[in-house]
């Protein structure tokens, strides 16, 4: 169940001199009065040492994403076995035991606030501080923050949903990733502008492509934590490794090799495909999957699934019902023990997910894959302490997205929270 961060309901606050933020212009209205060019976001400063600290993100994405275990390869088949009712409403693709999962249907108007209000910093940034003189890892980890910051807000506002093709943008009635309803330093964008124009034209990396959240199934994981720039890298490897080795990434089939038709639409990073391809794949495939580039067989870039990344499948009733899901803990209960859950505070098709995600836990567990300890090495004085700031540059101010609540910072910073 969410913690819930009540701090969140308050204002954001930017930078040093905690600038109160401000809901920006909608989309529609600044492209009436201004058209600009994309291209204001191109420049940045190699050398900038300034960071952005997204730690208010962090804390929204550990309470509300729920880590799925890295997939075993087997495909979920038929269709989950329920009893007291022959009406399926939940996931029966193949990969429904896949990818991390959004906590939609508990997710009550804190947790809306919470997530709107930071996408409004993060739109209102580039407009508050020179975003050109950025580097561009830090530029990179904005991007992809906003972005996803922005397709779980949409999701919740039309949520349930099931299919996300079919999503239309809050407020409007275009479709979610076409509509521009972003406005960023006065430049109307849309969540295809972000992804295609800006950081698949600057940065030459097909990893990027493992950043983007859709909210489905079948794309990248959201993780549980901002990306940083400090770590962007190391998380998209991250990513990309349970991407790559998940069904909804490579499969193998008799006569082709089948793979995320998000390969397709970033065929520009591997400019002799199949090889290029082929070669990344590799790059991140484990044992099980690297037996399935076999090359012998084509490369068919159609594997694709739309439906939503939640817990329910969009579903928020019981059975096939349909009554409305009431967010309660059971009272004298300090743990969550799967039977005593009834449709109000866990539908089935969200049971069925978690008896999953708990069963391969344990398998991993037994087999000694949990418990890796990741470490970074910062940089320190002689006496073992980090340099004072002045000492790092004259950017190293942070620039912070933090809530604030009465005047104390609510960041949690010292907490360890998985990275997926």
């Amino acid at each position: 169940m969410p913690r819930i961060l009540s701090a969140l309901l308050m204002a954001t606050a930017l930078s040093a001199g905690s600038v109160a933020v401000t809901a920006p212009a909608s989309a529609q209205e600044a492209a009436t009065a201004q058209t600009a060019d994309i291209s204001v976001f191109y420049g940045h400063n190699p050398d900038s040492t300034r960071t952005l600290d997204y730690t208010a993100w962090s804390d929204v994405l550990g309470d509300i994403v729920l880590r799925v275990p890295p997939s075993t390869r087997e495909p979920a088949r038929g269709r989950p076995v329920q009893t007291g009712t022959r009406i399926f409403r939940g996931n029966a693709t193949r990969y429904r035991y896949e990818a991390n999962r959004v906590v939609y249907h508990l997710m009550d108007e804190p947790y809306e606030e919470a997530v709107r209000d930071f996408r409004i910093a993060m739109e209102a940034l580039p407009g508050r501080i020179d975003f050109t003189n950025l580097n561009r890892d830090e530029q990179l980890a904005y991007w992809l923050n906003l972005y996803n910051a922005t397709v779980i807000e949409n999701i919740l506002a039309r949520y349930p949903e099931t299919h996300i093709d079919r999503t239309r943008a809050a407020g409007t009635n275009e479709r979610l990733f076409d509509a521009k309803i972003l406005n960023v330093n006065g430049v109307p964008l849309s969540l295809n502008d972000i992804r295609l124009h800006i950081v698949y034209r600057l940065w030459d990396d097909p990893r990027v492509m493992y950043g983007f959240h859709s909210g489905t199934i079948g794309s990248p994981s959201i993780l549980r934590s901002a990306y940083t720039g400090n770590s962007v890298w190391a998380q998209l490897d991250r990513n990309a490794e349970e991407f790559i080795n998940s069904l909804r990434g490579v499969e193998r089939t008799r006569d082709t090799v089948r793979v995320s038709a998000v390969y397709d639409e970033g065929a520009h990073f591997f400019p002799d495909y199949d090889t290029d391809l082929r070669a990344h794949l590799a790059t991140y495939a484990n044992a099980a999957t690297a037996a399935e580039l076999d090359n012998a067989l084509p490369i068919e870039a159609d594997v694709e699934t739309w439906l939503i990344a939640d817990m329910t499948n969009g579903v928020i009733g019981c059975g096939g019902g349909g009554s409305p899901v009431q967010v309660s803990q059971p009272i004298g209960t300090s743990r969550v023990n799967l039977n005593n859950l009834d449709c109000y505070t866990m539908p089935t098709t969200g049971r069925i997910l978690m008896e999953h995600v708990i069963e391969r836990r344990i398998e991993m567990y037994r087999n000694g894959e949990l418990g890796i300890v990741r470490t970074i090495d910062l940089p320190t004085t002689d006496d073992g302490t980090p340099p004072p700031a002045e000492v790092q540059g004259e950017d190293a101010p942070i620039v912070n997205l933090a809530p604030t609540f009465g005047g104390q910072s609510t960041s949690r910073s010292g907490e360890n929270q998985p990275e997926g």
